[in-house]
């Protein structure tokens, strides 16, 4: 893709980010399934199908600058990832929560992974960076790159956006979408995590 239009296209995803995103709540019911590229069709003893959404698979970079996959999924039941900017008063609510899940359920096989959406080719990782170190961010938290960002554009409509999803980036439930502040935040991550835990 020509790297003008690939500019663009993350621009654009950014411009439509910081418009609509730092949502408090909102529906849920705008994620778009139906061009996903990364379904996944199972079809064994051709008996039926079954359709596996899945997030885009990505290899990113912490602040740190070391690799982590998609593969971070595959050594818990279950991965809370949230998709944030250091801009996003929200966000900061959401993040402070998902701390709060991460230690009560880290040693219950679920994980927490962020992945932060700021434009660090135009503006750099430092905002990022003092989030991480502000909130004492204790999960994984990792950069998006443009690449990865494009490919987002079918799935996040603003921040913060909270997907789950089980050991190989499946979808368990729509995803959650804004806001609602730290305490009532924790409280809907806990009823989430303890339905899908029981399944």
């Amino acid at each position: 893709m020509n790297k003008n239009i690939r500019f663009l296209m993350v621009a654009i995803l950014v411009m439509t980010l910081a418009i609509t995103g730092c949502t408090s709540k909102k529906n849920s019911e705008d994620l778009d399934t139906s061009k996903n590229d990364d379904l996944v069709i199972e079809n064994e003893g051709n008996t039926e199908e079954v359709l596996e959404v899945k997030l885009p698979e990505f290899n990113l970079k912490d602040v740190e600058g070391n690799e982590v996959s998609s593969e971070i999924f595959n050594d818990y039941e279950m991965t809370i990832v949230s998709f944030w900017q250091s801009t996003c008063g929200p966000c900061m609510e959401e993040l402070e929560a998902l701390n709060v899940i991460y230690d009560e359920y880290k040693d219950k096989g679920v994980n927490v992974v962020g992945i932060a959406l700021d434009d660090v080719e135009t503006m750099g990782d430092k905002g990022v960076k003092k989030v991480i170190e502000i909130l004492d961010l204790k999960f994984t938290n990792v950069i998006a790159d443009e690449e990865y960002a494009i490919q987002l554009m079918d799935y996040i409509t603003g921040t913060p956006t909270a997907f789950m999803v089980g050991k190989n980036g499946e979808l368990l439930m729509d995803p959650k979408v804004g806001s609602v502040g730290k305490d009532n935040d924790i409280e809907e991550f806990k009823k989430i995590v303890e339905e899908i835990i029981q399944k």
